[in-house]
């Protein structure tokens, strides 16, 4: 079976939801944290950690407003339309926040794809809302990601699966060494030409679907072999 894996912030969503909106809230501090992050001076959970510590009055209501301005790839939806015609599942990841992942998939009626991303709660302190983070799906042994992506790329798959991932950024570095077609734009393209990954470059997911299309016709969706042996690594090190 062919499955999709979708990044979310800067992929299904034209932006960094995250990014603006802690640059938003916090201006230079955000920048400031962001950057210890792209340093790998802190890691994932540290870095949105260390954001949501530092946002001081904000509701929820707000924070809704704030989140309905953004806007989608325009093609995601016809993508996934195209996936549902062939029976191929749509997965949607995302190291960010559950709570702007959620409510923008349900303001575009995609909210009956799966997604995963780190947890967000609201706990009132004193006059104000703070901002507490979790991680349900880290990953024990490794401190990099907050929501490892590579483990629901695992445990979704089957050994036959043909996997398919679509990303842009820092997140999206681990995955794409177990996936076996790879769609990557933005910082992600000198990331897959330094670790000799191949891939196709993406503007949007129009061009996913029609690279997917012609790939299906020619009868060219298989497995890469250097990311089926790293997948069965993980099993045999479990």
């Amino acid at each position: 079976m062919l499955r999709v894996f979708c990044d979310f912030d800067g992929t299904v969503a034209q932006q960094d939801v995250g990014e603006y909106l802690f640059r938003t809230l916090l201006g230079a501090k955000a920048r400031e944290i962001a950057k210890r992050y792209i340093d790998e001076e802190i890691n994932a959970r540290e870095w949105l950690a260390q954001e949501c510590a530092a946002v001081e009055t904000v509701t929820p209501q707000e924070l809704e407003r704030f989140i309905d301005e953004f806007a989608i790839d325009p093609q995601f939806p016809e993508f996934v339309q195209f996936c549902a015609a062939r029976e191929i599942p749509v997965v949607v990841l995302s190291d960010g926040l559950d709570f702007y992942v959620e409510r923008i998939l349900k303001n575009h009626h995609l909210d009956h794809l799966p997604w995963y991303a780190n947890h967000l709660e609201f706990v009132n302190h004193g006059k104000a809302t703070k901002f507490v983070p979790s991680f349900p799906y880290r990953d024990e042994e490794c401190d990099r990601c907050g929501n490892c992506k590579r483990n629901h790329l695992l445990t979704i798959s089957g050994d036959d699966d043909v996997l398919v991932y679509v990303g842009d950024g820092i997140s999206d570095r681990c995955p794409v060494r177990y996936a076996d077609i790879v769609f990557a734009k933005h910082s992600l393209v000198s990331y897959c030409q330094r670790q000799n990954i191949s891939y196709y470059r993406y503007r949007t997911f129009g061009d996913v679907q029609a690279r997917l299309e012609a790939l299906l016709a020619q009868k060219r969706v298989r497995q890469r072999r250097e990311a089926a042996i790293a997948r069965r690594d993980v099993f045999m090190r479990g």
